[in-house]
């Protein structure tokens, strides 16, 4: 009687034991699938947001660079605008510097000289001038142009008073718009398209004198200038 209780009581606690080991490989088991399921989550949840953040820094970078184009172009069409107006002050000012009635006088020779010679007949000129130039011109300048011309020419006032002057062949309805103004924005016309062609390309050179030197790396099999160093002993 006392062995078979012995045995059973062996046997409860093998069977214990049993079923502690398995509860124990149920719990272990079950804790590292929750391990696994979580590190994959993880490691999915890492991966989208370094897509994402990759996503967002090419956006960034492709609003960036068209932010920087754009905002580099306005810069070269505002200087391009500072130099063509500097530009057409300084035109300005020479050319009013130059404007005197003498030479004013001296270009209707030529251009009655040259009339007479393509026409071949003579032509009857206006010549519209502001008021200061006008009263320094009336006097000389209409018989010096009866000279060489058989009607003369007839001086007006131009009303709207610019330096420089027009020319009216009478005759034929044709005018020839010499006035400071009308010369400088014909010489704008004509510099406006290069200046448009060079200022990129000044910005290109500027661009490459600043940008750092990379280092030379010396190519497979080219001695280095540095000494080697040597072991002692």
């Amino acid at each position: 009687m006392p062995e078979d209780l012995q045995a059973l009581i062996d046997h409860l606690q093998h069977d214990a034991v049993e079923e502690g080991q398995r509860r124990a490989r149920e719990l272990i088991e079950g804790a590292e699938a929750k391990a696994t399921a979580r590190l994959r989550a993880a490691e999915a949840e890492a991966a989208r947001l370094v897509a994402q953040a990759e996503r967002d820094a090419a956006v960034y970078t492709e609003r960036s660079t068209v932010a920087l184009e754009q905002a580099g172009r306005d810069l070269l069409i505002t200087l391009r605008h500072a130099i063509d107006d500097l530009l057409a002050g300084l035109l300005r000012e020479e050319l009013e510097r130059a404007s005197s009635p003498e030479l004013i006088a001296d270009m209707l020779v030529r251009m009655a000289d040259a009339y007479t010679a393509h026409g071949g007949r003579e032509r009857r000129m206006a010549v519209l001038l502001n008021e200061d130039d006008l009263d320094a011109l009336v006097g000389f300048t209409a018989q010096r142009y009866r000279e060489r011309l058989g009607q003369g020419i007839e001086l007006r006032l131009d009303p709207d008073g610019t330096r420089g002057f027009r020319i009216e062949i009478v005759d034929e309805h044709v005018t020839h718009d010499l006035t400071i103004d009308a010369i400088v924005e014909e010489l704008r016309g004509y510099l406006q398209p290069r200046l448009a062609e060079l200022l990129p390309r000044a910005a290109v050179r500027l661009a490459r004198a600043e940008a750092p030197e990379a280092p030379e790396v010396p190519e497979a099999g080219e001695r280095s200038d540095a000494p080697a160093a040597t072991e002692a002993g």
